[in-house]
């Protein structure tokens, strides 16, 4: 098993029984690990992957195993025919949508900006930036009709400036704007709009982000369960707008432990 995989752990309180969530980039990291939360509080939840057929038929099968609901959607977020399919078999299987957790990630190259090649913006930018933005408009409708919430995975690295993570940085730094105006301007549709950054934890992302370093320092995506409890529990309309540390040691989620 990696280290970034865990299996599923019923919840003592169901928080999201009949609800339907999309998670994207969900077979590994923080995806994997709230594709299973949502699943532990009672939502059917659709799997993305691009092209990890085998990770998500397991998740899926680990979750309807457990009595849950649960479905593998292929989805490179980047390809316009792709989002359409994926978001539509999503739709049809479950009827509607109360979460979208834009979680999909590039990490890019790292290197020093006066170094950097322009043109690998090109290729950050689509998936940080674009690709949750076209999820975003496919899912409004079904979104408002429910009240829903989508939830914008970011990075401490858009808000401090890390060497050599520029365009990383810069494409998380604008999701967070994108995010604060996406939660302004759909307040009046009923959609809530929220930051998480889940803190530097044990997953392939970040080994890619350290090759050859030992990162067994780090924590378990499981380390963010309190807070996913916390959140699940609020009237999303009370958050929306908000950027949340996912292992802060806040009150509001840790007295829950």
């Amino acid at each position: 098993m990696n280290d970034d995989d865990f299996v599923l752990h019923p919840a003592p309180r169901r928080l999201l029984e009949g609800r339907r969530a999309l998670v994207t980039g969900a077979t590994a990291g923080i995806g994997r690990g709230t594709a299973f939360e949502l699943a532990a509080h009672g939502a059917a939840v659709a799997i993305d992957h691009r092209g990890k057929e085998d990770e998500a038929g397991a998740m899926a099968a680990a979750i309807e195993a457990a009595g849950g609901r649960a479905i593998a959607v292929r989805m490179d977020i980047t390809k316009e025919d792709e989002v359409q399919a994926g978001f539509a078999q999503a739709r049809e299987a479950f009827g509607g949508l109360d979460l979208l957790v834009n979680n999909a990630s590039e990490l890019g190259t790292i290197g020093p900006l006066v170094n950097f090649d322009v043109q690998c913006f090109g290729r950050v930018f689509p998936v940080n930036v674009g690709a949750p933005i076209a999820l975003i408009q496919l899912a409004g409708p079904l979104l408002a009709a429910r009240r829903g919430l989508i939830v914008n995975i970011t990075s401490d690295a858009a808000t401090a400036a890390y060497p050599g993570w520029g365009p990383y940085g810069a494409t998380k730094a604008a999701l967070e704007l994108l995010t604060k105006t996406l939660a302004a301007e759909l307040r009046g549709d009923g959609v809530s709009a929220v930051m998480v950054d889940p803190g530097d934890m044990r997953t392939r992302m970040h080994q890619e982000a350290f090759p050859g370093a030992d990162i067994s320092d780090r924590p378990l995506p499981s380390v963010t369960a309190p807070f996913w409890n916390w959140l699940f529990d609020q009237d999303p309309a009370s958050v929306s707008g908000e950027r949340f540390a996912a292992q802060q040691e806040d009150a509001r989620w840790l007295q829950r432990v």
